[in-house]
């Protein structure tokens, strides 16, 4: 496959030796840290200006005197953008490097420490973001993108919707009824998840939607559902999650198994066939269903999740139009031809599994997040993104996020999180769930 490749520029590094009394700090080759010091606190720059950073190499109560660090620099942890750079700690410590790019997009600087004996070792990451809001996907939205899809929601709504509602006696109580429901999709498959409808205040209710990051699946969230939300609760499987943990953990090995491959990657070269298609389908089809019941405000939907959670917020939210407000941290799905520009594209990676099959890459397309995104127009949505999230990069999180059309819309940066839910996503959820309840965008 033709690779195409941006232009790089790396400012020679610089190495400062801060002035400091060497006697202060005792000799030890133990490492315990390794930290970064950004000369600007949003650790935001614009292309081609220069990204100071200062980095140290602690033990356990000093700066170390001994061993060695080596700081590497890469295109959003893809592409090497300019040789390691090797300093010795006996010298230098701390360092600053000075580094810049000449496109937009996030620099990643991985620095790794080791002993003089080799014995010990520590790695940390740091990035640092170039006019991140210009970033553009890596591939164009296909021009029969809307039409493959419109065709999908035309071909589940032939089918009987086939409702399977149980209501769960052991976990309901005098403040929430909770059921397991699932619902016919394409392909002679089903979606499957959990329902937990309030028994106290006045309905009709808001409502929380919610798929979870990749995994064995989730059960009930029946928190919310406390609060005063009816939340529906839908995994990706085709069958049952159980509410059981371990049970659910070994239900989820045996169906990768079953399949020859972890779920995510399952006939990735096949639009129509691809194992997310029949999920999406399915679980919009039960958000309209949602949308239709008594009990629920129609006017007070929200989403909210994160990973493969944070994906299903951008497509759903492209799908479908009954959301008020969505909440999408660390969105997965996100940018599959961002390795056409050098870097990575977000969990699972599927055309870097597949080594760059053509196909694959093609029937991506239809599956990535960032398509979805570019329909999200009315609902209010913010969007974290870790600075060095090594599962869902930070380039393939603004790729989409770029495109959304929303004037509701607000990215939040998590610039020392890797791929996870910080302070910036807690304080969004209390955002979302005041929006939901009050209709606010």
């Amino acid at each position: 496959m033709q690779r195409k490749f941006v232009n790089y520029v790396l400012i020679a590094a610089v190495v400062t030796a801060l002035l400091f009394t060497r006697n202060v700090f005792a000799q030890t080759d133990s490492i315990e840290s390794i930290s970064f010091k950004f000369d600007k606190e949003t650790q935001c720059y614009t292309v081609g200006e220069e990204a100071s950073i200062t980095i140290s190499v602690s033990g356990k109560d000093s700066l170390v005197q001994s061993g060695s660090l080596s700081v590497a620099f890469t295109n959003d942890g893809r592409d090497k953008v300019a040789d390691s750079v090797v300093f010795d700690l006996s010298k230098d410590n701390p360092v600053t490097v000075k580094a810049s790019i000449d496109f937009p997009g996030f620099l990643q600087v991985l620095a790794v420490a080791k002993s003089v004996d080799g014995a010990m070792n520590k790695s940390a990451l740091a990035g640092a973001a170039f006019d991140p809001e210009k970033i553009e996907p890596g591939l164009p939205k296909p021009d029969d993108f809307d039409e493959f899809w419109s065709n999908g929601k035309a071909e589940i709504q032939k089918l009987p919707l086939d409702l399977q509602q149980k209501k769960l006696e052991e976990l309901s109580d005098e403040e929430v009824d909770v059921f397991s429901v699932n619902f016919a999709t394409v392909n002679d498959s089903r979606v499957y998840g959990y329902l937990c409808v309030p028994k106290k205040g006045n309905a009709p209710y808001p409502a929380l939607v919610n798929v979870p990051g990749a995994g064995p699946g989730v059960g009930p969230e029946i928190r919310y559902a406390k609060q005063g939300f009816v939340v529906l609760n839908m995994n990706v499987f085709p069958y049952e999650v159980p509410l059981d943990s371990a049970k659910r953990q070994e239900m989820y090995d045996q169906y990768n198994k079953d399949l020859g491959m972890r779920y995510c990657y399952f006939n990735a070269s096949d639009r129509n066939n691809y194992f997310f298609r029949a999920a999406y389908l399915g679980i919009d089809r039960a958000i309209d269903w949602l949308a239709e019941q008594d009990y629920v405000d129609v006017n007070r939907m929200g989403y909210y999740g994160t990973s493969q959670g944070g994906a299903s917020a951008l497509i759903l939210g492209g799908l479908n139009d009954h959301f008020c407000a969505i909440l999408s941290s660390v969105p997965a799905l996100c940018d599959h031809g961002g390795l056409e520009k050098g870097r990575s594209s977000g969990w699972p990676r599927i055309v870097d599994f597949y080594h760059g099959d053509p196909k694959v890459l093609e029937a991506s397309r239809y599956l990535d997040a960032v398509n979805f995104a570019r329909n999200i127009d009315k609902a209010s949505i913010e969007v974290t993104v870790g600075f060095i999230d090594g599962v869902c990069s930070p380039s393939s999180v603004y790729a989409a996020y770029n495109v959304i059309p929303s004037k509701n819309k607000i990215i939040l940066h998590e610039t020392g999180l890797g791929h996870q839910n910080g302070k910036q996503y807690s304080e969004a959820f209390v955002r979302l769930l005041e929006r939901v309840k009050n209709n606010k965008l």
